[in-house]
């Protein structure tokens, strides 16, 4: 739940930046920098280097 919670925090930081479209809700890796949209409930791990992956802030993305 914590989860969702966060990526719909980072959703609504990013909500007063849209001007005409949506802007995707990425994941990342704190350890070597992929990112990815999410498009399911959990966020798992990197497949780079196995560290757990994290919401990105729209400073991250």
């Amino acid at each position: 739940m914590e989860q969702i919670v966060q990526a719909s925090e980072a959703f609504r930081e990013s909500a007063t930046r849209m001007q005409s479209s949506l802007r995707m809700a990425l994941k990342g890796c704190p350890e070597c920098g992929t990112s990815q949209i999410i498009a399911s409930p959990e966020l798992g791990t990197c497949a780079d280097c196995g560290s757990a992956l994290q919401v990105l802030s729209t400073q991250e993305a």
